[in-house]
């Protein structure tokens, strides 16, 4: 029977060769640190940075909120278990030496993707303020759940049919004033659901106050940028049937700082040779049934979020 080695290199050039498809939700993520660890810590992105109290010569020192607790969470792993069966197995050993590799690189590619759907529809999630996704146990579906705190809620008083680009920058300007207020501060960008994005486009459309510049799933309104929501992803109900879900509900406008503290770490992966946090780690081992060779991914990715650097706007 063939043998089947994955190497670093294949990886490397999987993940090379096929570039992540566009994502708001994962845009959102600039930092993917590898974090050698099992648990995340949500406080150290809700650590308090706003300004405290000088201290009198020689008494003791502020302590900032967040360092009197930490919230821990255990990420949950994505994990594939796959075989190249005898039918491909027969058409490894006749392959050539680039061959063999392309045939590798296959269903290494089929792999990353899922991985990254999986990846993003946590990134999705997250940004509600937790996670409610679908987890595989031995006794069935249960939920994987994280919990961030509260993201910001305003309920507007403006409908989405009789919606103004005056009323949507007063709607703007108000979740940067409730962010501000939970001393978050700098760049912001808004996602908008599609059927309120159509409203924006067609409210810009319509005046002449603000200069508008339209690209494919994005608006800029003088200097806000809005994108449109472009997320989904497939999850399993109460009911045991498969929907699509998107980020964004009907009517809603979702307001992020850029530079809040989110990232995405890839935690130490449970395996008891590659011991270590990586985005992507791949292996084989031949079948107990000599039928083929079994493949196996891994990752543990957790999209970790503040809070209170999100705003979630709802219009009648």
């Amino acid at each position: 029977m063939a043998k089947i080695v994955i190497r670093p290199e294949d990886i490397v050039k999987v993940v090379a060769a096929n570039p992540a498809v566009a994502s708001n939700a994962m845009d959102y993520f600039k930092r993917r640190p590898c974090k050698n660890t099992t648990y995340a810590v949500v406080d150290d992105i809700q650590k308090q940075t706003g300004n405290i109290p000088v201290i009198r010569r020689g008494d003791k020192g502020y302590r900032p909120k967040s360092s009197r607790g930490r919230t821990i969470i255990e990420p949950m792993p994505i994990e594939i278990d796959d075989s190249f069966d005898a039918g491909e197995l027969e058409d490894y050993e006749r392959a050539s030496n680039r061959g063999k590799q392309q045939l590798i690189q296959d269903k290494l590619a089929q792999h990353l993707e899922m991985i990254r759907n999986t990846t993003k529809a946590l990134a999705i999630q997250a940004h509600l303020g937790k996670i409610d996704y679908m987890m595989q146990t031995a006794s069935g579906l249960e939920r994987y759940e994280v919990d961030y705190g509260s993201i910001g809620k305003i309920t507007s008083s403006n409908t989405m049919s009789g919606l103004t680009i005056a009323k949507l920058v007063t709607e703007f300007n108000d979740a940067v004033t409730l962010m501000n207020n939970n001393h978050v501060a700098g760049a912001v960008e808004w996602i908008a659901s599609s059927d309120l994005f159509t409203a924006i486009v067609n409210a810009a459309a319509g005046q002449s106050a603000y200069d508008v510049k339209v690209q494919p799933g994005v608006i800029i309104i003088g200097g806000f940028k809005v994108l449109l929501d472009n997320d989904s992803y497939s999850d399993v109900n109460s009911s045991g049937q498969t929907i699509t879900k998107t980020m964004l509900g009907e009517k809603q406008l979702l307001t992020r700082a850029v530079n809040a503290g989110q990232s995405m770490p890839y935690y130490k992966l449970d395996d008891v040779k590659m011991r270590e946090a990586v985005p992507f780690y791949s292996f084989t081992a031949p079948t107990t049934d000599q039928r083929g060779i079994d493949i196996f991914s891994k990752s543990k990715p957790l999209p970790l979020v503040n809070p209170k650097g999100i705003v979630l706007t709802t219009f009648k």
